[in-house]
C-alpha cells in the first residue's frame, strides 16, 4: 500500500467524491475508481478526494445533496436519450412495381415515418421535424433522413439527429415462388419423362405384336 492512501475498498478499487464539477462527475457525487486513476489523475489534479468518513461533509461544507441527485439524474436521461436516438434503424419491405422491379409498388412517405418513429421509439416528431424528407421514398436501398429541431426533454433543449431508412424486396416471397417454379418444372420433366417410357412400351409391345 503507497503511503498516504488508504484504499477504502481494495487495491483494484476505491470510493472516491468529485470536489468539483469535471467531465468525470459533479461536485460532491461519490464515485467507485481505480486506485491509479485516481493518484495520477484526479487526486493531482484537486478534481478528487478518497470518500473517508467525514471528509466530504468537512470539504464541502455547502454541498445542495438535492441539486447534486438532479443533475445526476439528468446526465441518466441524456444517456438514455442519446442511446435511443442513435438506434433508429427503419425498415420496410415493399413488393416492386410490376411495370419497373427497381421500384416500390408503394412508396414511402413521411406520414409512415413519423407513425413508425413514434410507436417505436416513444418520440413525438412531426412533419415540421421531417424537413429533409423532399420527397417519397420510391426506390430500394438505405437513407439517412434528418430529424431537425426536436425539444428534448431530456436534453431540456432543441437537438438535431439522424435515422435510417432501409427498403429491401420481399425476399421470401420471392424465393416462395421461385421455388414453387422449380417444383413445377420438375414436375413436368417427371410427368414428360414418363409420358415418354410408357410411349417406348408401347411402341416395342407394338412391333412384338407385328412379329
Amino acid at each position: 500500500m503507497k503511503r498516504g492512501l488508504q484504499y477504502y475498498f481494495s487495491k483494484q478499487r476505491m470510493e472516491i467524491f468529485f470536489l468539483k464539477d469535471c467531465v468525470q462527475g459533479f461536485q460532491g457525487e461519490i464515485r467507485i475508481v481505480k486506485p491509479g486513476f485516481f493518484e495520477k489523475f484526479l487526486f493531482p489534479m484537486a478534481l478528487a478526494y478518497q470518500n473517508l468518513p467525514g471528509y466530504r461533509r468537512r470539504l464541502l461544507p455547502n454541498l445542495d445533496e438535492e441539486k447534486l441527485e438532479n443533475k445526476i439524474q439528468r446526465r441518466k436521461d441524456i444517456k438514455l436519450f442519446q442511446q435511443k436516438i442513435a438506434g433508429i434503424h427503419l425498415e420496410f419491405v415493399r413488393p416492386p412495381k410490376f411495370s419497373n422491379p427497381a421500384l416500390l409498388k408503394d412508396p414511402i412517405d413521411d406520414r409512415l415515418i413519423i407513425d413508425e418513429v413514434q410507436q417505436r421509439f416513444k418520440l413525438q416528431i412531426t412533419k415540421n421535424h421531417l424537413l429533409s424528407m423532399v420527397n417519397k421514398i420510391t426506390t430500394y436501398g438505405q437513407f439517412t433522413l434528418q430529424i431537425e429541431n426536436y425539444y428534448s426533454p431530456e436534453l431540456q433543449d432543441y437537438t438535431t439527429f439522424q435515422i435510417t431508412v432501409v427498403t429491401k424486396k420481399p425476399i421470401m416471397k420471392v424465393q416462395k415462388l421461385i421455388d414453387e417454379v422449380s417444383t413445377k418444372d420438375e414436375q413436368n420433366k417427371d410427368e414428360s419423362k414418363e409420358k415418354l417410357d410408357q410411349k417406348v412400351v408401347k411402341q416395342a409391345k407394338e412391333k412384338e405384336t407385328q412379329k
